[in-house]
């Protein structure tokens, strides 16, 4: 790893704090998941593996701000970091997307919530379950694409190296 100045735009110093403040918000979160740290059972509406899928996001995304940090530029062409910047990727996306997938698919009630606002004039109400359960579905289903195209797209990069 390299430690100096052209560490990226923020630095090793930056992008370590950044990182860490991600990581530690994500890791409260999969606490409160893993009923290590209580929360009151009725505050919690999804279940607890979606709860824990949401905190890993702010862990991965806190580890990669970290390690883009702390290889630096040059470091960031090694076939370390790209492996690396590929399962750390390839995870967060696939929590990331599993979220959204559980909205719109998972079973249970849900409840959705609308809102408008104009200028200094806001409106909100509830919103349609079908429609909530459409667009979160399919973004689920776009992310999980996404996800797909990417790591293609790394591995590729990875293996041309």
């Amino acid at each position: 790893m390299s430690n100096n100045s052209s560490n990226g735009p923020q630095g090793l110093l930056g992008s370590m704090a950044f990182g860490g403040i991600f990581f530690l918000v994500g890791s409260l979160v999969v606490l409160v998941a893993a009923d290590i740290i209580h929360a009151d059972p009725s505050s919690i509406h999804a279940p607890r593996w979606v709860l824990a899928a949401v905190g890993g996001v702010f862990m991965i995304a806190g580890i990669m701000a970290a390690l883009q940090g702390g290889f630096g530029l040059e470091g960031m062409q090694t076939r370390l970091y790209l492996w690396l910047q590929f399962l750390f990727g390839m995870t967060l996306m696939v929590l990331f997307s599993s979220v959204f997938l559980w909205v719109g698919f998972g079973p249970g009630v849900r409840e959705f919530t609308s809102s408008t606002t104009i200028g200094p004039i806001t409106t909100s109400g509830s919103g349609n379950v079908s429609m909530g359960r459409i667009m979160f579905g399919g973004g689920g289903l776009l992310m999980a694409f996404f996800t797909i195209a990417m790591a293609v797209s790394q591995l590729k990069a990875i293996f041309k190296k």
